[in-house]
């Protein structure tokens, strides 16, 4: 590629959720890859000499928040400085329900913007592209309560590159507040850094606060009330409106770190409502409708507390569950009723038959009880669901004070006993909760999290994911304040004599204190006044208000939100039609979701596109393209900063062949466009090259709606452009495969090594005799497979790598052996896209000469070639027969055709190993070329050994079954206790298929260690196996 060429290649990373906020955000990730190959970049991990480093000279944030709606820009521009082509990366943290609305690369002074496309269509570009080698993707990718979008773009000497990406969000209201996130994350220090943010409430501001820099994603109970915004933060402040501006000197962005900042911004606020039916406003056809009531009295609730207390909670989350359970406790209010329900494989009430009083006694009782509880055993989900609603009080049918029933419901796993079957477990839960609210929380990744939110769905509440982390018992607090005080329920809000159509959601089951429903649609023409209708049961009777909005009002509301406000308010009738589209397309994929009628998915999938299409939204079911324009397209002087979301009411999407046409710009309603700084003098800026290249983006994932379902996804992008699952969601494809199966059966064809006598393809004469089982061995994504002589069974784990990082996968420092593996990306799949895969495509495998070794040797293994290095170097071309032996290792490569291949080592006599070539004739976007590493005799190896594979080679490991007390026909246990030394821990026996000889890849046994225990099963942090190269 020559330098006169701006190579756009974007990556995907998918970051496994605990992983993530464990080690931080500032990891460099990504597999560069190309036309021509594959490009191997690290992070030095230690500190070493300074890498040269491209100049970001600009960084601006915006962010217009109208009536909770926000629309955020955020722009970088970066020069190349150096005398060398260089990779710059844009790297941007959204909120999780947050769709994407604009994205622009602009070079020297042209702008290639991207469109958004159905998925389909945008597929067939993709792989029109790729053919072409011309193509790469990205995906916005999940980090705990974020989504996180990369682009890597390479930079001539002398070029200059901006970006510019654009989100839209409605901010939800949880604890009596808004909060507004914005991540500063340039990447070093900004000479030009900027944050500049305007909110405009009609109804009046009652508080506005800056917080402090937040470093972490993990909650924290310090009191921030005296806390100081950060240093060069200015607020301006009237009734109605408020700006905030944050300029960080140079010296400010370093004394937060030497690589500037890597933070977020935050901004609480909350509004003045003193109306009780809430604050409607109405502009151009459009309605929206906050309702979030103040000053009504607490409606005491009868509140079901139902723990998970089996095997494996043991340990730190039983630990976090009781400290969070015994401040909860504590907070109950008195005229609250309340009980506690564990189960494991059996069922245990705390007070039998009834609710109690939360009186002191009751309360004290109940926390020495919490004390007592001990994990173990199974998981009967369908059991515990009906012993708690045999606990529930109804409603009173006449007078006296009313009780809310709720169930809270905490698992970390699936159901392994009793009823296991999750539509019989639903429908159950259904007819036995009856007008019961159901919250489910998935305690970790272990759980079940897609019955949860099912059940939630059904039963009138919200499911949410509980995160592994220091923080855990906070979340569980957290989650339960939200909840903690019912004010209203079953509120109906009604738009009468049909004035109004396309309405979303107006029938919600409860209102709590400090959060707030929204209700959004159209308003027929000619309406004048808008009736509506409240209807809902308060504490002790029934509330009914009817109120009119005088719709011709329109143009008085936008001079009441402009009064006060500086600046322009240009996007303000807007916003309302914007918020519409952008509740109704969730609305839809929530229905999409909780319907198993294929022609009904279709329908709704429809709708959300053609919704998408028209507002230029990145969603589950579009994508954003990114595609070099012709030449008489390509605009002559536009600028990111022109480049806006479409807001007319014509279903047009921004092309590149309309970057010439005027833009309109829609939402930046009272900022001001700061300039990019100046390119130093003597930079090379005459000349831009055409961009050939075509970069594609798959959607967004879903995140529930505010005030309905908040928390994790209900429905997530089906992965890199994956159309066909993306249209025809069923029950059964919601339920995600846990733990090691999230991809170890689906993404390796053993069938193509399949050495058995009916398809003869025998290993070399001097293996003819080994056909022995595997020690141990990593393929896929990647899995471990470890075998347990004893048992004559497996051991298996999965690590979540990270894109481009080299793990240690063995090493014998008496034998002088190491052998390294190089990790690629890998789409995720559906349902499970916060979870990162990767494969490993570059495996080295060195001698440095000890004992019983002949000589020092390197043997670098990629897809294409094996090269064998020492006294001189041999290449054996994957896709020929050959070998070579060189210091006494024998290297031997076979290839039945270009499907078929693997590569024998042999170190000496009794240290052999086996690299397969995994290739696919017809790959679906989950299937990619790797490597997997099979230890075939590890018997010469050391006991001493070690890394990620090889400390399990001489492990005296075993499993202890646990019996289930009720099996009176005594069958095999499928539960068990992993024992190696001090460590036990709870692991499941499982089906897996196994390549664990050098014949065919067959279905066997594996007792698979859940993911939160893996870190305690390798004895270290998953960092502690990353080396700075191969």
């Amino acid at each position: 590629m020559t330098m006169g060429k701006v190579d756009l290649k974007i990556r995907c990373i998918f970051f496994f959720i605990i992983i993530s906020v464990q080690r931080g955000f500032s990891e460099e990730f990504g597999a560069h890859q190309g036309a021509k190959g594959i490009l191997l970049q690290r992070v030095r991990r230690q500190s070493k000499a300074a890498k040269s480093v491209l100049k970001v000279t600009d960084y601006h944030v915006r962010c217009s928040v109208v009536s909770r709606y926000a629309h955020t820009t955020i722009q970088s521009s970066v020069w190349n400085q150096l005398p060398v082509t260089k990779e710059a990366a844009f790297e941007v943290d959204l909120p999780s329900a947050a769709f994407i609305s604009n994205f622009t690369i602009t070079s020297n002074d042209k702008v290639y913007i991207a469109q958004v496309k159905e998925r389909s269509v945008a597929r067939k570009m993709y792989d029109a592209a790729k053919k072409q080698g011309k193509t790469a993707g990205l995906v916005a990718t999940k980090e705990r309560e974020i989504e996180k979008f990369r682009v890597a773009v390479s930079v001539p000497s002398g070029t200059r590159m901006s970006f510019s990406l654009s989100y839209e969000e409605l901010l939800p209201r949880r604890l009596g507040r808004y909060e507004l996130t914005l991540g500063l994350r340039p990447g070093g220090l900004v000479t030009n850094l900027t944050l500049d943010v305007s909110i405009a409430e009609r109804t009046g501001l009652s508080f506005i606060k800056v917080l402090p820099l937040k470093t972490s994603r993990l909650l924290s109970n310090t009191v921030t009330g005296e806390s100081e915004a950060p240093a060069s933060t200015q607020v301006q402040q009237n009734p109605r409106c408020a700006r905030v501006h944050y300029s960080p000197s140079l010296q400010q962005q370093s004394s937060a770190s030497s690589k500037g900042l890597n933070a977020d911004y935050i901004i609480q606020y909350d509004v003045e409502l003193s109306d009780l039916i809430g604050d409607i406003q109405v502009f151009d056809g459009y309605f929206v409708h906050y309702f979030a009531p103040r000053g009504l009295p607490v409606v005491p609730k009868d509140v079901i507390f139902v723990i998970d207390v089996s095997g494996s909670m043991i340990g730190t989350k039983i630990k976090q569950t009781k400290q969070a359970m015994s401040t909860i406790l504590g907070d109950l209010r008195e005229e609250d009723h309340f009980n506690i329900i564990t189960f494991s494989d059996k069922v245990h009430t705390w007070r039998k038959g009834r609710t109690v009083r939360a009186t002191r006694i009751n309360i004290r009782d109940a926390k020495d009880f919490v004390k007592r509880i001990i994990a173990e055993g199974w998981t009967n989900i369908n059991a515990a669901l009906l012993s708690a609603a045999q606990l529930v009080n109804p409603p009173s049918s006449s007078g006296g004070t009313r009780r809310v029933p709720l169930v809270i419901f905490l698992t970390d796993g699936e159901a392994t006993i009793g009823v296991t079957s999750g539509d019989i477990i639903l429908s159950n839960a259904k007819s036995a909760l009856g007008a019961t609210s159901l919250f489910g929380l998935a305690f970790g990744d272990d759980a079940d999290f897609p019955l949860l939110r099912r059940l939630a769905l059904d039963n009138r509440g919200v499911a949410r994911m509980v995160y592994e982390d220091a923080d855990a018992a906070l979340q569980l607090k957290g989650f339960y304040d939200e909840v903690a005080s019912p004010l209203l329920s079953d509120i109906q809000l009604t738009y009468m004599d049909d004035q109004a159509f396309d309405v979303t959601r107006s029938l919600f089951p409860n209102y709590f204190q400090g959060s707030e429903l929204v209700v959004t649609g159209k308003v027929k023409p000619g309406v004048r006044d808008l009736k509506v209708s409240l209807t809902a049961s308060g504490s002790k009777q029934k509330v009914k208000v009817e109120n009119e909005v005088l719709v011709s009002n329109g143009e008085g509301n936008r001079t009441v939100l402009s009064m006060g406000c500086p600046g322009g308010m240009d996007g303000i009738p807007s916003f309302v039609q914007r918020l519409w589209a952008y509740f109704t397309i969730k609305e839809l994929l929530l229905a999409k979701l909780n319907t198993t009628d294929p022609n009904i998915q279709k329908l709704l999938g429809e709708k959300a596109t053609n919704l998408s299409l028209k507002y230029n939204f990145v969603t589950p079911v579009t994508s954003l393209i990114v595609v070099k324009p012709d030449a008489d397209e390509i605009p002559t002087s536009a600028s990111t900063t022109t480049v806006r979301p479409t807001t007319t009411t014509e279903n047009t999407t921004m092309s590149a062949a309309d970057a010439n046409q005027p833009q309109v710009t829609t939402h930046l309603y009272s900022l001001k466009y700061v300039p990019p700084t100046p390119a130093p003098q003597g930079s090379n800026t005459d000349t831009d090259p055409d961009v050939d290249q075509i970069a594609t983006f798959v959607s967004a994932t879903f995140s529930p709606m505010p005030g309905v379902t908040d928390g994790p996804k209900l429905w997530e992008a089906a992965g890199l452009l994956d159309v066909s699952t993306s249209n025809q969601l069923q029950r059964k494809d919601m339920e995600v495969v846990k733990d090691y199966d999230a991809t170890y059966d689906n993404d390796l064809d053993y069938d193509s090594w399949d050495e058995s006598a009916s398809n003869p393809w025998p290993p070399p004469p001097s293996r003819l005799s080994s056909v022995r089982v595997f020690s141990s061995s990593v393929d896929g994504d990647p899995h471990f497979v470890v075998q347990l002589p004893k048992l004559k069974q497996n051991l298996c784990f999965t690590v979540d790598g990270r894109a481009n990082d080299v793990l240690r996968l063995l090493e014998d420092s008496e034998r002088g052996i190491m052998v390294d593996g190089h990790l690629m990306w890998a789409p995720s799949k559906q349902d499970v896209e916060d979870r990162s895969r990767t494969y490993f495509d570059q495996i080295t495998i060195s001698t440095r000469g000890g004992t019983g070794v002949l000589g020092a040797i390197m043997i670098t293994l990629s897809l294409d070639a094996v090269v064998v290095e020492g006294e001189g170097q041999d290449t054996l071309h994957t896709n020929q027969e050959g070998s070579v032996t060189r210091q006494g290792v024998m290297v031997s490569m076979e290839s039945r055709d270009d499907f078929h291949q693997s590569c024998w080592i042999e170190l000496t006599k009794d240290i052999r190993f086996l690299v397969l070539f995994h290739h696919y004739r017809h790959p679906s976007y989950l299937q990619m070329a790797h490597l997997g590493f099979y230890i075939t005799d590890g018997q010469g190896l050391s006991l001493s050994t070690k890394g990620l594979l090889g400390q399990f080679q001489h492990a005296d490991m075993r499993v202890t079954l646990m019996k289930d007390p009720r099996d009176t026909l005594r069958q095999p246990s499928k539960e068990g206790v992993l024992r190696w030394g001090v460590i036990n821990m709870p692991v499941t026996l499982q089906d897996k298929t196994l390549k664990d000889t050098v014949r065919k890849g067959h279905l066997g046994s594996c007792w698979v260690v859940p993911k939160a225990q893996v870190e305690r099963l390798l004895g270290h942090p998953y960092q502690s196996y990353v080396v700075d190269h191969l």
